[in-house]
């Protein structure tokens, strides 16, 4: 593994026999951004047969796990059978916290298939500087915004696209590229992502699909189910042929491979008697509130209501109104009652933050 270094970012070439060469040194801007990615690979070659990871912890506090490096190269081998990288001289963006388990597993991509790989810190606007163009990179929604205009110039071939819904509004907007872009399913557990969704293209689709080896269904509350071989419980035992991982994600699916995503059942809201999925109301919304700006539909108590739905925005209060042609006929129950602002939502390690704390730190100012 080769490794150029610039004050901008760091080139390393997988296909060097030399990992650990040519090190920057601790006062240069990108020593920590070399120090993590090497800590890693350090874990990846030594002799135990897996790695310590921690869930992202969009529902609550990150978990430690285990992941089995033998799984991990067989899911790293499915990405690329599924997008047909096998080529030789694959050059990569990373561009993510290497906490995350994407930044992870495209490491273990680029060690498989010996890929050169561009490492630059991560920030929401990760194309801002760069003049090279790319085979693949990850990134989150945001910095998919701020990297439209760059991503017209076709700096980027394939664009996988995850850690947060795509909002209706950046969809449209890849339609004008031709970067090829997929929106990821996939988590700690199930080493990345497990399926797949091409948005843009001749061939786009409106639905996930999963890898081979894996197969799906739902539970009674219409939560995927996710059947692999290469995947682990929550509790760590190793999977057998009739295991499975179940989460909280309501799915519509369309067949053992196929699916819609619809929202989280730990986020749904009971509102005098109707049951509302808020991720389908921030969508309607979505389009009315600036990019930069975080926000989520959720609940707090009501005498009436029981759960009284409510739009939370992070940000200092400014002139805000929720269109009333979103919410018509049927849709009018599912109206937000009120919208707060907070000036900075409490974010973990992974930039998740977290609805229920804001939400009772909300109730509680309230009381």
């Amino acid at each position: 593994m080769e490794n150029k270094k610039s004050h901008l970012g760091i080139w390393i070439d997988f296909s060097s026999k030399n990992i650990f060469t040519n090190l920057i040194s601790s006062d240069h801007p990108l020593f920590f951004l070399q120090k993590s990615i090497f800590s890693f690979l350090k874990s990846w070659y030594d002799c135990s047969p897996v790695l310590i990871g921690f869930t992202s912890g969009t529902t609550g506090i990150p978990k430690k796990i285990f992941l089995n490096k033998k799984y991990m190269i067989a899911c790293a081998k499915m990405t690329v059978d599924f997008l047909d990288l096998k080529k030789n001289g694959i050059l990569g963006l990373l561009c993510l916290s290497i906490d995350y388990i994407a930044t992870k597993m495209f490491l273990v991509r680029a060690i498989i298939f010996k890929w050169n790989v561009y490492c630059i810190l991560p920030s929401s606007n990760p194309l801002k500087d760069i003049k090279e163009s790319f085979d693949i990179s990850s990134m989150v929604p945001i910095q998919v915004y701020s990297s439209l205009k760059k991503l017209k110039r076709e700096k980027i071939k394939i664009l996988l696209i995850g850690g947060a819904p795509i909002s209706i509004d950046l969809e449209k907007k890849l339609q004008n590229i031709s970067t090829l872009c997929y929106s990821t399913y996939g988590m700690t557990e199930t080493l990345g992502h497990i399926a797949l969704k091409k948005i843009n293209g001749l061939d786009k689709t409106n639905y996930y699909q999963s890898f081979k080896d894996v197969h799906l269904s739902v539970d009674k509350r219409n939560c995927l189910k996710i059947f692999s071989p290469y995947h682990r419980s929550n509790n760590n035992i190793i999977l057998d042929s009739d295991s499975f991982i179940q989460t909280n994600d309501i799915v519509h699916m369309i067949s053992k491979h196929k699916f819609n995503w619809v929202g989280r059942y730990d986020n749904m809201i009971n509102s005098g008697g109707i049951k509302v999925i808020p991720e389908l109301i921030e969508k309607e919304i979505f389009p009315f509130i600036p990019f930069h700006k975080l926000f989520f539909v959720s609940s707090i108590p009501d005498k009436k209501l029981g759960d009284k739905i409510v739009l939370v925005i992070e940000s200092k209060p400014f002139n805000f109104k929720i269109p009333e042609s979103i919410f018509v006929g049927k849709k009018k129950f599912y109206k937000p009652k009120h919208i707060f602002f907070v000036e900075r939502f409490s974010k973990n390690s992974f930039e998740k933050f977290n609805r229920k704390k804001i939400i009772n730190e909300l109730i509680q100012k309230k009381n």
